[in-house]
């Protein structure tokens, strides 16, 4: 009887550690697959994104400098490269490399292969291992690449790789993965004699150096076995028999417990799924698509509906919040017959865990972080709500739109952190002057919304009572703002513009009601006087606030990106020329041309870009166009870029982009043209209030060798101080004046005055808008040099202005004397 029982529990010791080795090595593989999932999302992330698209279009050469170069991804070592459809690598992002430190080869070699592996193979997505010099295993994932609505894609490829072990994991984490990196080899290729134990490949297909398939050795139990050998022999020498057949009693208690604590926590279960319901359902929480894959099962991360919680359990393992998240629920602690490696998870700390969560989900989803106002969901809910409960009341709903005056300005001058400082103080500000049953929140970045309450007016449906009683409010709001204090601690003082809409909530849904307050908004900023305007019909007719020119406008801007659509925006180019009618330069000038509307010209559409804050995005799509039509314009004529100089219009927001520069001077490169040949043309509204980051982008265009012109001189703020500030190398006299010059005695004696002031700086003068011959011969009597105008050429695209100069060695005939 003692031999069966000592063989049964050998036999049971045995099995336990099998067992343990086999669960050992499935928790380490699913920390692998986490891993896995995270360099799948990441990659995914930056693969399919807007940027890295146009980046491998030729459209965005800053990206390796401006996005991966100044991203804290890479901090902890991760690597990143961008490869082209014929897997030539176009950007590399190695973390912890520097001038000194090059990165490292095997892993470049790897990055190298894995591009071509995924080439060969045509998948969208594989997953990759890499190892660097000293063998640490880097899991990865590679994609192709494409826009972020997946509208379009490229064969290019993406890879992401992270450090298998990082610093910041915990020590027990530590070992199973590294425990696992010890198991991981590459298979050998077919044909070849594999030595020592046979390697399972990794399910999905993993690929390792040179394409080759990842492999896992197989669960070793030996040196448990012998352990737990060791310990029963142990037991038996020392007289154990008794200890052992309270063993099989304890056990059998054991199976009684977890019987319990199931039924405990299938309740904790069920809260679980209720908070689960009512957090998605709070979050509007979606998940990720997974990327489309021959072998789909290796790239689908969990995206099913519990995705939240098995993130939340993965993390309670691999960071136990107390002591007691290992532990029974009933407060025993656990047993030997636990697999080594796997801790308890006490199921009700999750259940409750997720019921705190609920408990606030409404606050973080609902408030604006920095402020704790409600944020621009909240608040589009509120209106949607109030506007239901105005119609049954018949009153009309009055908006305020607050934005903060030159707020860029105090985060440019002192920092992000007193720019925060700036909205925290704003927002506390404006909640002390809301009312009772007035509604604050922050819109987004430097905007504010306030709903007033109607109740506060003396009558609620009646427009001119509500339009009097929000001006008010508005007056209050501004003078409480101009009475702020300036101290050490906010060395800024706040404005602000504020726009008023009253609507009928009949006639108008929430976003007309936001857009319309907006505008008017936009049109307090623009005013010289009190910075409140009321929106009335008047506004809607305005070609600047026309919401639909804007919409049209974005519509254009996403076609010029579909290589199958013509271009909604071309370039012409009209001459600058010297007395002997040389052209020494060009002028790009822009036109779009609207399906509908027909050709708009940029007077109209780039205000339009400024108002709705999108000149960025269509500045840089005319700054590629011009610049690819320029190199188009000197092929054409057969001349270098030296020989002919190209004018280009730039905007003051461009100009306050602190990447600005940089990416001009990659997308001059990038077409082969020289930045000597390149004049910036800046009017004097952009220098008047500058920034630092304004002063920084025309300092470093003309260290890279663009020269700085003023146009329009004369029609804002011209002054001599302005020219002492900017120091331009050249001065484009505005057509007013050289209209004047005929007939304005004033005019006159400005222009007169302009030669000898440039000539004395060594400053190139041009007088634009030269359209007869008798202010064409007046301007020449009193000293100007360089010309443009209808007189000469109008605007002419690549075609035309090579049938009228191209023969001619880039001379125009001029008019008689």
């Amino acid at each position: 009887m003692i031999v069966i029982l000592v063989g049964i529990e050998a036999v049971r010791r045995i099995q336990l550690a099998k067992g343990r080795s086999v669960t050992n090595q499935t928790i380490a593989l699913e920390k692998l697959e986490a891993e896995f999932r995270d360099a799948q999302r990441i990659a995914s992330d930056w693969g399919w994104w807007d940027d890295s698209y146009a980046f491998i279009e030729g459209k965005n050469p800053s990206f390796p400098s401006q996005n991966l170069a100044t991203s804290s991804l890479f901090d902890q070592g991760a690597a990143m490269a961008i490869y082209d459809a014929q897997a030539q690598r176009r950007a590399l992002q190695v973390g912890l490399s520097s001038p000194s430190r090059p990165p490292d080869q095997r892993l470049v070699r790897c990055l190298d292969s894995t591009a071509r592996t995924r080439r060969q193979l045509d998948l969208a997505g594989i997953r990759v291992i890499c190892s660097d010099e000293t063998n640490n295993l880097y899991v990865g994932f590679a994609t192709t690449i494409g826009t972020s609505d997946n509208s379009r894609s490229t064969t290019a490829t993406l890879i992401f790789l992270n450090p298998l072990v990082e610093p910041q994991f915990g020590t027990h984490l530590k070992e199973e993965l590294n425990r696992i990196q010890a198991q991981l080899q590459p298979i050998p290729p077919a044909g070849v004699i594999a030595t020592g134990e046979p390697l399972a490949a990794l399910k999905p297909k993993t690929f390792g150096e040179d394409g080759r398939l990842m492999g896992v050795k197989p669960a070793n139990s030996q040196a448990e076995q012998r352990t737990e050998l060791n310990h029963l022999l142990l037991l038996l020498t020392g007289g154990g028999l008794i200890a052992l057949a309270l063993r099989f009693s304890w056990k059998l208690a054991e199976r009684r417990q977890r019987l319990l604590l199931r039924k405990k926590e299938r309740w904790a279960t069920q809260r679980i799924r209720r908070s689960h319901r009512a957090l998605i359902e709070i979050l509007d929480f979606k998940a990720p698509q997974s990327l489309p894959s021959a072998d789909h099962s290796s790239t689908s991360p969990p995206h099913s509906s519990n995705f939240i919680f098995r993130g939340m359990l993965q993390e309670e393992r691999r960071h136990p919040a107390s002591p007691r998240a290992s532990q029974p629920i009933d407060g025993s602690t656990t047993t030997g017959s636990e697999p080594a490696g796997r801790q308890r998870v006490d199921i009700h700390l999750i259940a409750n865990r997720f019921e705190q969560i609920l408990g606030t989900a409404r606050d973080l989803a609902m408030h604006d972080a920095l402020t704790g106002l409600a944020n621009r969901r909240y608040c589009i809910e509120h209106l949607e709500r109030e506007i239901d409960r105005l119609k049954e009341e018949q009153t009309l709903l009055v908006l305020l739109f607050i934005d903060l005056d030159k707020f860029k300005s105090i985060n440019d001058t002192y920092g992000h952190r007193i720019g925060d400082q700036a909205l925290r103080k704003a927002a506390n500000q404006l909640k002390a002057l809301c009312r009772q049953g007035d509604f604050l929140a922050r819109y987004g970045g430097d905007e504010f919304i306030l709903i007033l309450n109607p109740g506060d007016s003396q009558n609620a449906s009646d427009e001119d009572d509500l339009a009097l009683h929000a001006k008010q409010v508005a007056h209050r709001i501004l003078d409480s703002f101009e009475k702020s204090q300036v101290d050490s601690a906010s060395p800024y003082r706040l404005s602000l513009s504020i726009g008023i809409t009253i609507s009928d909530p009949h006639h108008f849904c929430s976003e007309d009601i936001i857009r319309k307050a907006d505008l008017a908004m936009y049109k307090a900023k623009a005013s010289q006087g009190e910075h409140i305007h009321l929106f009335t019909a008047e506004n809607e007719s305005n070609p600047l606030s026309d919401y639909r020119l804007f919409t049209a406008l974005q519509q254009a801007c996403e076609a010029s990106l579909e290589p199958s659509q013509p271009d909604s925006f071309r370039v012409l180019f009209q001459p600058i020329v010297n007395a002997a009618g040389e052209v020494l330069a060009v002028e790009a000038l822009a036109r779009w041309d609207h399906p509908d509307l027909g050709e708009v010209p940029p007077t109209l559409f780039i205000p339009v870009a400024e108002h709705y804050r999108i000149m960025g995005r269509v500045g840089w799509q005319l700054i590629e166009a011009t610049l690819k039509t320029f190199k188009q314009l000197i092929q054409a004529l057969k001349v270098t870029p030296n020989q002919l100089n190209l004018a280009i219009n730039i905007s003051p927001s461009q100009l306050t982009d602190a990447s600005f520069s940089g990416q001009l001077i990659d997308a001059i490169a990038a077409q082969g043209i020289s930045c000597n040949s390149i004049n910036l043309e800046i009017t004097e509204t952009a220098i008047f209030n500058s920034t630092a980051a304004v002063k920084t982008n025309l300092r470093q265009c003309r260290e890279a060798g663009m020269r700085i012109s003023l146009d329009d001189f004369g029609t804002g703020f011209s002054s001599m101080g302005l020219l002492l500030s900017l120091k331009p190398d050249e001065l484009k006299i505005d057509r007013s004046f050289v209209i004047g010059v005929l007939n304005d005695s004033y005019a006159e004696q400005i222009v007169e005055l302009l030669p000898r002031l440039t000539n004395s700086i060594s400053m190139t003068l041009v007088a634009e808008g030269v359209d007869t011959e008798e202010s064409f011969q007046r301007l020449q009597q009193m000293g100007v040099a360089r010309f443009q105008g209808y007189l000469f050429s109008e605007p002419l695209n690549i075609a035309a202005l090579v049938e009228l100069v191209g023969g001619k060695r880039l001379t125009i005939p001029l008019p008689a004397a």
